[in-house]
C-alpha cells in the first residue's frame, strides 16, 4: 500500500540554476494509504504540477489525503504544496517548526490548525502502521528530517541518499545502472550536500539505531537491495578519504598551459600515480568537484588573464573553496 507518485525532470539544464544535469533527475514523492493516507515528501517542482496530481489522482482522490509530510522545503519537493494545501483541504501539513517558517515565507501557508510541527522522535499512527519522523538538520537545508515506516522499516530519507539521473520508469537500484547511479550520486553528494560533511556524519549516526530495509529518497533510485552501497558512499564522502590521485585542472588559452599540463600529467604516470586532467575551459566545475573530492593532491594550471588567474580555472578552484573541501595537497603551475 506504497505508491510512487514522483515525476522525472529531463527539461532542466542545470539543477539549482549550477549544476548540469543532462541525463535529468527524478522528484519523487510517495503515498501510504492506511486507515489514513500519507503524502511523503510533500510534493515536486511546480513546472511538473499536472503530471504530479495525474499521478496522485490515479491512486486516490486527492482530498482523501491526510497527512502532507514535508522532509524537506527545498521547492523542488514543495513547489506544488499551494495547489495540495487546496486540494486536500482536511490534510494535516507535517514539518518541522523552520519549516513551518519556511511554509509561510515560501508560499503564505501559516494556517496553525493544519500545519503540525513534530520534533526527534515524534511519531504519528496511520492505522495499521506508525510514522516516525527524524530530524536531520543540516541535511543540507537546517530544516530538514526524515521519515520512517516503523512497519516496514522503510526510510523516506529526503534529499539524503539521492542522486542524480532521471528514472525513466525503474524505480529500483536492481532494475536500474548502479554504477551510473553511484556516480552521479557521488557527483550530486558534492555539488549540493558535501560541505556538510559534519550533519551527514551526525544523520549517519542517528540511522544506525534503526533497522533498515528500504531506503526511497526524494531523488533517484529506491534502495532495496544495494542500500549499503549509497550510506557507504555517503559515509566515505563525508569523511572526506581520498583515494591515491592526483588531479590537474587546467585551462589554456593558445595551448601552452595545455602542453605544461600533458607533460605533469606523463610524468605522473611515468611514476605509477593515477591521474585524472580536467580543461577547465570546457568542463563544468561539477565534474571536476566530483573527482576533487576523493583525489589526494589537486594541481592547479592557468594563464593569467587580465592580470589575475584565469577565470575557468579560478571558479573551479572557488567552486572548491565555497564547498569546504578538506584534507588535500594542492599545488599550482603556469
Amino acid at each position: 500500500n506504497i505508491y510512487y507518485v514522483g515525476v522525472d525532470d529531463r527539461k532542466t539544464a542545470l539543477f539549482e540554476g549550477i549544476w548540469p544535469i543532462p541525463y535529468g533527475i527524478s522528484y519523487n514523492a510517495y503515498i501510504i494509504i492506511d486507515q489514513k493516507v500519507a503524502l511523503i515528501e510533500g510534493g515536486v517542482k511546480i513546472d511538473f504540477a499536472r503530471e504530479f496530481l495525474n499521478n496522485v489522482s490515479s491512486i486516490i482522490d486527492p482530498s482523501t489525503i491526510d497527512y502532507i509530510i514535508i522532509n524537506h522545503m527545498e521547492p523542488d519537493h514543495t513547489g506544488t504544496i499551494p495547489v495540495l494545501y487546496n486540494l486536500a483541504k482536511n490534510a494535516k501539513i507535517i514539518t518541522t517548526n523552520l519549516g513551518k517558517t519556511m511554509l509561510a515565507n515560501f508560499y503564505g501557508i501559516s494556517d496553525n490548525e493544519r500545519v503540525i510541527t513534530v520534533k526527534d522522535n515524534d511519531s504519528i499512527n496511520l492505522g495499521t502502521r506508525e510514522l516516525k519522523f527524524i530530524t536531520t538538520p543540516g541535511v543540507h537545508w537546517p530544516e530538514t528530517m526524515m521519515t520512517y515506516d516503523k512497519n516496514l522499516r522503510i526510510l523516506f530519507s529526503g534529499d539524503a541518499f539521492g542522486t542524480y539521473g532521471a528514472l525513466n520508469g525503474k524505480l529500483f537500484d536492481d532494475e536500474i545502472d548502479l554504477k551510473f547511479f553511484l556516480e552521479e550520486g557521488k557527483r550530486y553528494f558534492t555539488n549540493i550536500v558535501g560541505m556538510y560533511t559534519k550533519p551527514v556524519q551526525s544523520a549517519i549516526s542517528k540511522l544506525k539505531s534503526i533497522d533498515i530495509d528500504i531506503i526511497a529518497p526524494a531523488h533517484g533510485p529506491i534502495w532495496r537491495s544495494n542500500k549499503n552501497k549509497i550510506i557507504d558512499l555517503y559515509d566515505k564522502l563525508s569523511k572526506y578519504e581520498s583515494e591515491p590521485r592526483v588531479l590537474v585542472v587546467y585551462g589554456t588559452m593558445y595551448g601552452f598551459t595545455e602542453e605544461l599540463a600533458g607533460y605533469i600529467a606523463k610524468k605522473l604516470v611515468d611514476n605509477k600515480i593515477n591521474v585524472r586532467v580536467y580543461n577547465a575551459d570546457i568542463i563544468h566545475p561539477s565534474y571536476i568537484l566530483s573527482d576533487a573530492w576523493d583525489s589526494r593532491v589537486i594541481l592547479f594550471g592557468a594563464p593569467t588573464y587580465d592580470g589575475a588567474p584565469f577565470p575557468p580555472v579560478y571558479y573551479s578552484a572557488y567552486i572548491m573553496f565555497s564547498k569546504k573541501l578538506k584534507n588535500k595537497y594542492f599545488g599550482i603551475f603556469g
